[in-house]
């Protein structure tokens, strides 16, 4: 997991969301970082529309959460919660985002930093 949280930090450049309303109301299982992972996801997801949606074609954020599944060897639940974060962000942005505007621009540089921030915690907590 360091491993992946460290190249994510480098190649990013930071990014997390608030957790989707579906993955608030949900109990959530597995390792204690569980609920900061599930962050990350949606914000991915998040990132990976916004960011297409304003010009930058490319698979960035779909590649990093590739890469955090494959990091995480998550069990089927698991894999499922996180794509599902993933999905529902990316969905959500997708329902009331049609154009790039400012404040699409002001929401991928906002994802960016709380992503830094949940990062380095992550890092600080459960980094060996």
């Amino acid at each position: 997991m360091t491993r992946f949280l460290v190249s994510f930090l480098l190649v990013t450049g930071f990014s997390v969301s608030a957790l989707s309303a579906q993955a608030q109301t949900q109990e959530i299982s597995g390792p204690p970082y569980e609920s900061q992972m599930i962050q990350l996801a949606g914000t991915l997801g998040s990132l990976h529309y916004l960011s297409n949606l304003c010009g930058d074609k490319t698979s960035l954020w779909r590649d990093q959460m590739n890469e955090l599944l494959t990091a995480e060897k998550a069990d089927e639940t698991r894999r499922k919660n996180l794509v599902s974060a993933f999905n529902n962000n990316y969905r959500s942005y997708a329902d009331n985002y049609s154009q790039c505007t400012d404040q699409a621009l002001k929401a991928i540089d906002r994802f960016k930093l709380q992503g830094e921030k949940l990062s380095e915690g992550l890092v600080a907590h459960y980094g060996n």
